[in-house]
């Protein structure tokens, strides 16, 4: 009698232990998953991010100094917010920073195919191919048809100030562009803008140019944006 309470307690300990071990094994998983994507495989469909500089290298390869933890992405139609995202401009990657499933902080970089558009910085950015068919990033302006476009990038140069070789990323590098039903077209200055759009708008986007006092070149963003808004009301 004792003999077959003795096996059923051992089996019953047994059991418990399992069962225990199951809900720790879950509470695991479930601590370590995104919290609200829970790896959904559209948006952990990139790449490990693996470009880390040299020790010593000045600066940093990132649009922003900061990963903005409030970004959102688009993929193939669908919106992800509130992720932790820079920008590496150098390589013209989106970089993701987020817990992996073992608990550990990770980086991945977004995978280009799929990327459409996202947000960084209070800034917008989206992907277009320019002729030669290879998608690009762009910070987007304007709310119309007509829209400004900037690209960002740097370069990775050598210090020569400094004999032990050490390299340093250049300052940001911005290209211009206006995107318009007849493609993306670069420009450098007001006359550039100007011819970016058909001559009968010519006159009145100079004069909006002259009366609010605008050169490209030093423009912030809020007036190269009321600037492309204008433009979009003209016929």
């Amino acid at each position: 009698m004792f003999t077959g309470w003795k096996h059923l307690l051992k089996h019953l300990s047994i059991a418990i232990a399992l069962a225990t071990n199951s809900l720790i094994v879950f509470a695991q998983k479930t601590d370590n998953q995104d919290p609200i994507y829970g790896f959904d495989p559209l948006l952990y469909n990139g790449s490990t991010y693996s470009f880390f500089p040299r020790p010593g290298t000045g600066g940093s390869q990132y649009l922003v100094n900061e990963f903005d933890s409030n970004g959102a992405i688009t993929l193939r139609g669908v919106t992800f917010t509130g992720l932790v995202l820079n920008y590496d401009i150098f390589n013209q990657q989106l970089v993701l920073k987020y817990i992996n499933p073992t608990g550990a902080k990770s980086l991945m970089a977004i995978s280009a195919a799929w990327l459409e558009k996202f947000e960084l910085g209070g800034c917008h950015f989206e992907t277009f191919a320019k002729a030669d068919t290879i998608k690009s990033i762009f910070q987007v302006l304007g709310n119309g048809r007509d829209k400004i476009l900037f690209s960002f990038g740097k370069e990775l140069l050598l210090d020569s100030f400094k004999s032990n070789s050490n390299h340093y990323f250049s300052e940001t590098r911005k290209g211009m562009f206006i995107l318009t039903h007849g493609g993306i077209t670069g420009f450098k200055n007001n006359h550039g803008f100007i011819a970016g759009f058909s001559t009968s708008k010519h006159d009145s986007i100079k004069k909006y140019l002259r009366k609010n006092n605008i050169k490209v070149k030093k423009a912030s963003n809020w007036q190269m944006t009321e600037l492309i808004n204008y433009c979009n009301t003209l016929n």
